[in-house]
């Protein structure tokens, strides 16, 4: 009864979350629940008590919701321009610190704030990166420090990572930044807080385990030490990263389930066993009291609620922790045959206590994990009286066909939401789970937790068995690295639509559902094969020889536009910055393409060599097919720029340097000629190039459709401006912004010639330049042009066919949802948001069932 009151309550939950958008909708889902549950009870004799049971659960869902979870507000609010006045804030270190190298990341809940930041309505928690720090902050520390404030930023794409919502969850109000030695100082020490010293304590033996680490581990050992033992992935290399992505065992970077459920099954199993193997007058003197089952969960719990703390108690770290509580809780209690019922209170007891957790990915994947281990595996009695008989080599089989049977089930199960937030199918974890999980559970987490335990209690500067570890994680490394580069090991897909996950989770229920008809069986096995069959292949749609397409993507600071032509051509014009921590390649660009069904660039373009320009390029060179490089000639010795150099090489793309004149597509349905730089500036310099020069030798190019033009302008200057020929200044459609908007790239009579309808300004959200400037903006409101601007609304896609002259710009703000008002007509308005989701199905991609 349990998990089936737990299911509605989150189906209830669900609903409740939709409810301020699709009121009227939520309202008749619950109308024709309780309408198909009474027709259930009269029909297929279900219990009256029952069915009102499971509804009154999905009722509590959708109020709970309600009551317990912020009011909504309209979704990405228009960011304000950056303050300009820092704020002194103080208040105290809530979470434990997380460190990389040159850098601390502490939230901070706020005390006081003087002046208040602009644009926060209420100042609670404040996430602050300091860079070059001077002093170890831990958790407790009351600290104080004078930075910029300002809101979570993230970048609006469709089906892109949303980092200022991400935030929003954790409940970060805003974010800072501080440099150098004493940007931040503590107040007070956190343990001398009788509230704080226990966590402050533990920060500290953290900060023990990862000094000694730092001194006798070199990388990529370091970075996964830290990451597997303490929860710090900041020191992991993003290659190694990849390749844990790529051979599906991600999963055993972060400590969630994964880690704290090894710790658990290899310490229940090591203790049980060294019980049963005492001398038998001390074991039957033992048993009168205990059982040897319960010994070992009592001597268990305690280190993995001790590895918990020591991974930082994050948010997935403690539901995984209450998760084994209850587990254990079942196996004390001597009710192992009810594991169900355990699962569902876990999910019940974090859900009530946040229920925005239902989104949450470590939630849905752990939680469909340990659903799909219950499944696949036999009960545990059954288990022990099957390898009774079996014999050793039997035993021995029994173990390996359970450990496919898990990894399968696990692999499929997750299947959907892997390739929702990763864009991939992740097929290599069949294999690679089989070893790299029982090689990580029970020798390299427990010998990296016994010598981190050993570096504490000994207080000692060296990590122990040192050598022996950087071998093992070297060897794991080079492993994982050799599997990564099998041909087709990442399989990058479009990200499934909701209405395909529900089919595909209904048939995988009528596949493996017991009692039910072969027939259906069948049938639901055939759906969860026709659909990851679909997803696998996710091929390109809407190429009919008509359509064309321009897509501006929301890069922040930074410049990138996609090309769909007619005749199936694609052609990358930039790719946006690379940041520290965040590639726009792997994260907003990449997952466009995929979601586009894209696999090969026929072209890409860089327009000049700079990091908001092509720092995203290189992880494009990297993973997608491309056909051809343009750049502007220009070198620089920049370590962005000399990746990007390599990865060329690496992927064999050949490099041409764009002049004016040449024509990349010069034959077809649409022309693209480039109009910038000069033939005699297409070599490399000898001094190091300004930014001014860099900005004037910008590939320009030229777009002709039909009977539109779209021309991109890169970061060209006035004084390249004036030089463009009579192409770069005769009236276009579209214009992309020279310089995002900078008052360097202010020309009015130029603006006056080409005379755009819409104008397209790539500009990061509350950049500190100031772009785009007012008299830009002025500028191109003379010539009546719609002036679109990526800060506040997101992408933009220009959408046309070369047999008319009709073309439509989309505004990704334009097609978020909105809250429903009350007190006004709540029809009309779901209708609205109706038309905003369906519009962006099918904008995006035009079978709306099979994509999102």
């Amino acid at each position: 009864m349990l998990p089936s009151l737990t299911a509605s309550f989150l189906l209830g939950l669900c609903a409740g979350s939709y409810l301020p958008f699709f009121p009227v909708s939520v309202s008749v889902l619950l109308a024709a629940a309780a309408m198909l549950l009474t027709l259930c009870e009269r029909a297929a004799g279900i219990e009256r008590r029952w069915a009102a049971s499971v509804y009154g659960a999905m009722l509590a869902g959708v109020i709970y919701w309600s009551a317990a979870t912020p009011p909504v507000a309209s979704p990405h609010p228009l960011p304000p321009r950056r303050d300009t006045v820092a704020s002194e804030v103080t208040g105290r270190i809530l979470t434990a610190v997380q460190h990389a190298p040159g850098r601390q990341t502490a939230v901070v809940e706020v005390e006081q704030a003087d002046p208040a930041p602009a644009g926060i309505a209420t100042l609670t928690r404040v996430r602050v990166v300091w860079r070059e720090p001077d002093q170890i902050l831990l958790q407790g520390d009351r600290v104080r420090f004078r930075a910029k404030v300002h809101p979570p930023t993230g970048t609006l794409n469709p089906g892109g990572f949303d980092y200022a919502g991400y935030l929003e969850r954790q409940g970060i109000d805003a974010v800072a930044t501080v440099t150098g030695p004493s940007g931040v100082q503590t107040i007070e020490s956190g343990g001398r807080s009788w509230a704080w010293a226990g966590w402050h304590k533990i920060d500290e033996w953290r900060s023990v385990i990862r000094q000694a680490a730092s001194q006798t581990l070199s990388q990529p050992s370091l970075g996964i030490f830290l990451g597997m033992i303490i929860g710090e992935r900041g020191s992991l290399h993003p290659d190694v990263q990849e390749w844990f992505m790529t051979t599906g065992t991600v999963h055993l970077l972060s400590i969630s389930g994964s880690h704290l459920g090894l710790v658990a099954i290899v310490g229940v199993w090591v203790v049980r066993r060294a019980v049963l193997a005492l001398p038998a007058a001390i074991l039957l003197a033992v048993t009168r009291v205990l059982t040897p089952l319960r010994i070992a969960v009592l001597v268990t719990w305690p280190l993995v609620f001790l590895y918990a703390l020591l991974a930082g108690a994050e948010v997935a770290t403690v539901r995984a922790l209450v998760m084994i509580t209850l587990g254990f809780l079942t196996l004390w209690l001597g009710y192992e045959r009810h594991a169900r019922h355990a699962l569902a209170l876990a999910a019940l007891l974090i859900v009530v206590h946040d229920p925005r957790a239902l989104y949450d990915l470590s939630f849905q994947l752990s939680f469909l994990s340990v659903l799909a281990i219950i499944h696949a595996l036999p009960s545990p009695a059954d288990g022990e009286e099957e390898r009774r008989g079996a014999g050793r080599l039997g035993t021995w089989l029994v173990f390996v066909r359970d450990a496919c049977l898990v990894s399968a089930a696990v692999t499929l199960a997750t299947l959907p939401l892997v390739a929702l937030y990763f864009n991939q199918i992740q097929w290599m974890g069949l294999l690679t789970n089989l070893l790299a999980v029982p090689v990580t559970g029970v020798i390299l987490v427990p010998l990296g937790l016994l010598s981190a335990l050993w570096t504490v209690a000994a207080s000692s500067a060296q990590l122990p068995l040192a050598s022996l570890q950087e071998a093992l994680f070297g060897w794991f490394v080079a492993a994982l690295r050799w599997c990564a580069q099998w041909p087709g090991s990442a399989w990058h897909v479009a990200a499934p639509a909701l209405p395909a996950m529900v089919v595909f989770y209904l048939g995988l229920w009528l596949a493996i559902r017991k009692g039910i008809s072969r027939r259906w069986s069948m049938a639901g096995a055939a759906v969860v094969l026709g659909l990851i069959g679909w997803w696998g292949w996710s091929p390109r749609s809407g190429l009919d020889g008509d359509h064309w397409r321009v897509t501006f993507l929301d890069v922040g600071q930074g410049d990138s536009a996609l090309l769909e032509l007619p005749d199936g051509t694609t052609v990358l014009v930039d790719g946006g910055a690379r940041y520290e921590r965040f590639d726009m390649g792997r994260s907003v660009i990449g997952p466009f393409l995929w979601n586009r069904g894209i696999r090969h660039l026929d072209h890409v373009i860089g327009t000049h060599p700079q990091l908001d320009h092509v720092g995203g390029l290189i992880w494009i060179v990297r993973h997608i097919h491309v056909g051809r490089y343009w750049s502007s000639g220009t070198t620089r010795d920049e370590q962005f720029a000399v990746d990007l150099q390599r990865a060329l090489q690496e992927a064999r793309v050949s490099e041409r340097a764009g002049v004016r004149g040449q024509e990349l597509l010069g034959e077809g349905p649409c022309r693209l000629k480039i109009l910038n730089p000069l033939a005699n500036e297409s070599t490399p310099v000898a001094q190091r190039p300004s930014g001014a020069l860099l900005n004037n030798r910008s590939i320009v190019s030229r777009l002709e459709c039909g009977s539109h033009a779209v021309l991109f302008a890169g970061d060209i200057e006035v004084d390249g401006l004036r030089r463009l020929g009579q192409d770069g200044r005769d009236p276009v459609t579209v214009l992309k912004v020279p310089h995002h908007g900078s008052r360097s790239s202010l020309d009015a009579a130029w603006i006056h010639d080409v005379h755009p309808l819409y104008a397209v300004v790539s500009v990061g959200r509350a950049n500190s330049y100031g772009h785009p400037v007012q008299a830009v903006l002025d500028a191109y409101a003379e010539q009546h042009s719609v002036v679109t601007r990526t800060d506040q609304d997101g992408a933009i896609w220009v959408t046309a066919r070369l047999s008319s002259r009709e073309i439509t710009v989309t505004r990704m703000r334009d097609l978020m949802l909105e809250p429903v008002v009350r007190g006004t007509a709540l029809w009309q308005d779901e209708q609205r948001n109706w038309r905003r989701a369906l519009r962006l199905l099918h904008d995006m991609h035009p079978l709306p069932l099979l994509h999102s």
